[in-house]
């Protein structure tokens, strides 16, 4: 039963390290395609054409 809560404790200490790592490159790619779409015309919003 030790063995068992050991094994568990440190799956949840691994998940939680991974869990930082994909949250901290989902921000770095969250702020790449911000910067994509801010630098290209398609993204721009402009106020001529389309619907009024």
């Amino acid at each position: 039963m030790l063995k068992f809560v050991s094994d568990l404790s440190q799956r949840v200490d691994s998940v939680k390290e991974e869990s930082l790592k994909l949250r901290s490159e989902n921000q770095v790619l969250g702020q790449y395609i911000q910067n994509l779409m801010a630098s290209s015309s398609v993204f721009q919003s402009s106020n001529t054409g389309g619907k009024q």
